[in-house]
């Protein structure tokens, strides 16, 4: 009896052993899990969010350029013309200081953003073309100057700006995408672990009624073996 209560309590301790460290290794688990989650998404942010950010100024502040271009032929007086090339100046300094934070080392080769680089410095070029005409006083060059040269080059930095817009926004999908296949695939990984115990436990506990049943139908066999009469009588019975 004495070993039978030993046993018993070795195989609880062994239990109870076995559910802590589970516990514990679910916990480790998903702490793991959810930092690397973590990182993963703040990654995903700290690329995608910024750079959207600051193409979607880029191009309000190249608007800004060009209508301010349009608008220096239309100045009716000097001191108008003055105010014009002062907000013109304006806008281009901030458009440049756009243009350093989206392309911190300019124009670099192979990279998604190259077109756009290009046609910010296509564009930059035409206008200092179109500026240079208006200084010479040369109304009827710079005229043609706007429609055929500079009209199409902002056209086509605004669809290099919305192009990038769309690589963004694509990008941070199949980032999102990505994270959540992988947040899917460590639930399950999670599931497991807390579940094999409870596993464990059940199958323990089928084994031990199994050996039970064995065990009991053996001495019942033995004592009927030892006691013949013992059938009998429980038959008539």
């Amino acid at each position: 009896m004495q070993n039978s209560t030993r046993r018993g309590s070795g195989l609880s301790l062994v239990l109870i052993s076995l559910l802590l460290c589970s516990n514990l290794a679910t916990a480790l688990v998903a702490w793991l899990v959810i930092d690397r989650l973590n990182e993963r998404y703040s990654a995903e942010l700290n690329n995608t969010v910024p750079g959207l950010h600051e193409v979607i100024l880029l191009a309000q502040e190249a608007t800004n350029v060009h209508r301010a271009a349009l608008n220096l032929p239309m100045a009716a007086d000097d001191e108008e013309r003055r105010l014009v090339r002062q907000r013109l100046a304006e806008s281009r300094q901030r458009q440049a200081a756009r243009l350093a934070q989206v392309f911190p080392d300019g124009g670099v080769e192979e990279s998604p953003r190259l077109p756009l680089w290009e046609a910010a410095r296509d564009y930059s070029a035409a206008l200092d073309t179109y500026l240079a005409l208006m200084e010479n006083g040369d109304a009827g060059a710079a005229a043609l100057h706007r429609t055929q040269v500079l009209r199409p080059a902002f056209d086509h930095y605004q669809v290099k700006q919305r192009e990038e817009s769309i690589r963004l926004n694509f990008d941070a999908m199949r980032g999102g995408a990505e994270i959540n296949a992988l947040v899917t695939t460590r639930k399950g990984l999670l599931l497991g672990f807390g579940v094999w115990p409870l596993l464990l436990v059940s199958l323990m506990l089928v084994t031990v009624g199994v050996l039970g049943a064995l065990l009991w139908r053996h001495v019942r066999r033995i004592e009927m073996e030892k006691n013949p009469g013992l059938g009998g009588e429980s038959s008539r019975f």
